[in-house]
């Protein structure tokens, strides 16, 4: 299994507009014929201003065999938009004299995380910006999923994710023993090749463990569990009341079944590298997020300070100075949050039956999410094109609330 950033879906190109003919439907019947037309089980959207929530819904099915619809309350995994919590959890941790961008990460970590390629220390800014050289090894980090005590030991799907995905009755089981393990000398699944060979800085190469170390680095200084300090920092002060990094039994009513491009559930399943894609949450909990990043992009204070958002969405390279292999889609980074070439700023999202959007539109004063309960492509497999077509039309549906 691998997990990933969306990073080439073309969420910002515009479908054509249609000369002459009767006006659109109202949004929410457009979206939901788009739903019953599409390759989706659900989703749920939501547009939002600095000041309020504009537009939200959910269409389809949380759960196709109990009929049981997707609402703006239905909870699922939001894979690596994710990171965009973490990215403003980094910046809390400055504020509060943790460290800075540029804190050598051996001075934090209680084991030593060096290149062993090259000389050069790796710090916090590498990190945020995905240029820290630690590689993610699939047949490594590709197995560090869990499965959940309440996970469908008969669905069609279990056993090949028990044996794809996970290690049954693995010892390193808590973030920092993973961490551990895979980055430093002499851990058990350390090897040379989980480091590249362009020093630290030099190089973009997208690191799903980096992000994790990142916020175990939060962990290690706050002296409370990253769940604790994104609950205490974040999630409270904004209402988000349901938003979790690890299941909660007295919230699975609300949960998603998420599926395979075959209309196959897959078992309930948690990440051992949590922070790097867990975040379980609903399209109304994630609204009063992205409505407070608007209103800090735009000049506003509230979970972080002015200074503190300009340093979130600060392009972290100079145009003529990108890192070597930067996506040309996406080019430049904040901490963690991701500036497109089209201006936009935020992430994407790809993990076992879900996929997930989440952009501030800097011109129009507006952010958009989109969240599915399906995935793109399976493992070997190209993201389907059907799939990719629709959720355009779906995104830019959004495009025009105001």
């Amino acid at each position: 299994m691998k997990r990933r950033s969306l990073l080439l879906l073309p969420l910002s190109f515009g479908l054509p507009a249609l000369a002459g003919g009767p006006p659109p439907p109202p949004l929410t019947d457009r979206l939901a014929a788009l739903q019953k037309r599409s390759l989706l089980p659900g989703f749920a959207v939501a547009v939002v201003s600095r000041k309020k929530v504009l537009y939200q819904h959910g269409f389809g099915q949380a759960d196709v065999a109990g009929q049981r619809p997707y609402t703006e309350d239905t909870l699922q995994n939001v894979a690596s938009v994710s990171k965009t919590v973490v990215g403003v959890a980094l910046v809390k941790a400055i504020e509060l004299g943790y460290f800075g961008l540029d804190t050598e990460i051996e001075r934090i970590l209680p084991f030593k995380v060096r290149n062993p390629h090259v000389p050069g220390a790796i710090t916090v800014r590498h990190l945020v910006t995905h240029t820290s050289s630690i590689v993610d090894d699939e047949d490594i980090y590709g197995h560090s999923y869990t499965l959940l005590p309440d996970a469908d030991r008969k669905g069609p799907l279990y056993k090949a994710f028990e044996r794809d995905a996970t290690v049954p009755g693995r010892l390193d089981a808590s973030l920092g023993a993973f961490l551990k393990n895979y980055l430093a000398p002499g851990g058990a699944r350390y090897r040379k090749s989980n480091f590249a060979k362009a020093a630290p800085g030099s190089a973009y190469r997208y690191s799903n463990i980096g992000s994790a170390l990142a916020a175990y680095l939060v962990e290690l200084k706050s002296g409370m569990g990253f769940d604790t300090f994104t609950k205490r920092h974040i999630f409270e002060p904004l209402g988000m009341h349901a938003t979790r990094w690890h299941a909660d039994p007295a919230l699975a009513h609300r949960q998603a079944s998420v599926y395979n491009r075959k209309g196959q559930a897959y078992p309930r399943y948690g990440l051992v590298t949590y922070p790097d894609g867990g975040l379980t949450t609903s399209v109304s909990d994630l609204a009063r997020f992205l409505m407070a990043m608007v209103d800090g992009f735009h000049g506003g204070a509230g979970i972080l300070s002015k200074a503190g958002f300009a340093l979130l969405f600060k392009p972290q390279f100079a145009p003529d100075a990108l890192p070597a292999g930067s996506p040309p889609g996406e080019p430049n980074s904040g901490v963690f949050w991701r500036i497109r070439k089209n201006g936009q700023v935020g992430h994407t999202g790809g993990d076992p039956g879900v996929a997930a959007f989440m952009f501030i539109d800097p011109a129009k004063g507006t952010g958009r999410i989109l969240m599915t309960n399906t995935e793109f492509s399976g493992p070997g497999e190209d993201d389907d094109p059907r799939m990719v077509q629709q959720v355009r039309e779906i995104w830019s549906a959004l495009a025009g609330v105001r």
